[in-house]
Formats: structure tokens, C-alpha cells, sequence
């Protein structure tokens, strides 16, 4: 990794967040195989950043965010 530029580096680390992404979204398209985009969006939001905010947090972010729906009942 030390030999990698830092243009290397980066481009590593994006595909590797790509990457992430990807098995996320197959892992809650598995769970529910009939999520509109806008739940997925919420859903992805919350496993990746949902450890770093709290519910109130959460709500306020998405009802900001364009096109995320939160489940019903969370």
C-alpha cells in the first residue's frame, strides 16, 4: 500500500465503498424483494450511518432527503 500513490489509494478506497454498496443493497433486496427505491435509499442510509446519529436525527435527515421513504411503523 505505501508504494500506491495517493490517486491509488483513493481509487481503492472508492471502489472498495462501491463495492460495500452493492452487498448491501443485494442484502435488503433479499430481506424484501418488493423495496421501492426510496425505501431502499432509507434503508441503506441507516446501515451505513445509522450508528452515528440518533432516531430524532435519522427522522430529521430523511425528511430532508429527496426520494427516501422510512418504513411505516419504524
Amino acid at each position: 500500500m505505501a508504494l500506491k500513490t495517493p490517486e491509488e489509494r483513493l481509487l481503492m478506497a472508492s471502489s472498495m465503498f462501491d463495492a460495500a454498496k452493492i452487498l448491501m443493497e443485494a442484502g435488503i433486496r433479499h430481506e424484501n424483494e418488493s423495496v421501492s427505491e426510496a425505501q431502499l435509499r432509507a434503508k441503506l442510509f441507516i446501515r451505513m450511518y445509522g450508528g452515528d446519529f440518533s432516531k430524532s436525527e435519522i427522522e430529521k435527515i430523511m425528511k430532508r432527503m429527496p426520494n427516501m421513504q422510512p418504513d411505516e411503523g419504524r
